[in-house]
């Protein structure tokens, strides 16, 4: 049991030193033309290896990271909330999908009608009508390792969103 413990611990910080290699390769190499040529494939990149194991925090980081200082574009790649969807659709293991959810409705997201539905069924308040807030109380049950810090983000939510 240990060992599998140790096992999949290695390959965690396998792919988050792969991912920030890569980074650095694709931002730094004049070669590749830098991150907006190449995004595009680095998301498609990226979302392979969400589906593959999306309770891997790495890949959804680097996801993050694509968008670095591009919150305008983060939140019109539609690609980006159609994956959080198909995560929240199928699988068991949805914390991260929530909170790059959560990110995209700060940075000004509107969601689609199946998002607060999907949200509902996975145990929000339908009294709430803020869904960053629900995503919030969801995530504050669901990871109990940060409910400290999902209870002071509900707290902090911009205002234009409440």
């Amino acid at each position: 049991m240990n060992l599998i413990i140790v096992i999949n611990c290695l390959k965690m910080m396998c792919s988050i030193i792969l991912l920030g290699i890569r980074y650095f390769v694709i931002t730094r190499s004049p070669l590749l033309g830098g991150l907006q040529a190449t995004r595009e494939s680095e998301v498609r990149y990226t979302a392979q290896a969400i589906r593959a194991n999306p309770e891997n925090e790495s890949p959804w980081r680097y996801l993050r990271g694509l968008y670095k200082g591009e919150t305008e574009s983060f939140i019109k790649d539609s690609y980006i909330s159609e994956l959080c969807l198909e995560i929240l659709r199928r699988s068991t293991h949805f914390v991260f999908a929530l909170s790059l959810l959560l990110d995209l409705l700060c940075y000004g997201f509107e969601p689609s009608a199946e998002f607060a539905t999907l949200i509902e069924s996975e145990g929000g308040s339908s009294q709430s009508n803020n869904l960053a807030s629900t995503i919030c109380s969801i995530l504050e049950k669901v990871d109990s390792m940060r409910s400290n810090y999902w209870r002071w983000r509900k707290g902090h939510l911009p205002p234009e969103i409440c």
